[in-house]
């Protein structure tokens, strides 16, 4: 028998010792990974009629964007912060969209267009190291 508990704290640990190391353009990927895992486990939950999974998992993708969008320095980020600023609030409100009516595509749209951002912001930090 699976202990699901046990599971749930090796994730916890797991996830806080990638954080504790991380620098700050790394926590952004690490963002961009929680919102893009949360997204995917949301549509999966809503295919299969899980509406308390559903739930829990677009609850941690509004978080993820949350934590990207207040951690967006507009100072030194000038247009691109603002621009990335908009997106996100779009991002949440098609995530909101897709809770309240169930609807997957909308979900897929936000998938998308951060697994995009996501990509871009990783070929930052390779052309950086």
């Amino acid at each position: 028998m699976i202990n699901h508990h046990a599971i749930k704290a090796y994730q916890t640990v797991e996830q806080d010792l990638l954080v504790e190391g991380a620098d700050p353009h790394s926590l952004v990927q690490i963002l961009f990974t929680e919102f893009l895992v949360s997204l995917e486990l949301t549509i999966a939950a809503l295919e299969r009629s899980d509406l308390a999974a559903k739930s829990a998992h677009i609850t941690k993708a509004m978080m993820a964007c949350h934590l990207l969008a207040t951690s967006l320095d507009f100072e030194n980020g000038g247009q691109v912060a603002a621009s990335l600023a908009e997106i996100y609030e779009w991002c949440r409100l098609k995530m909101l969209e897709g809770s309240v009516k169930n609807n997957i595509p909308a979900l897929q749209e936000v998938h998308k267009t951060i697994a995009d951002i996501s990509s871009a912001w990783s070929q930052i930090s390779a052309k950086a190291a």
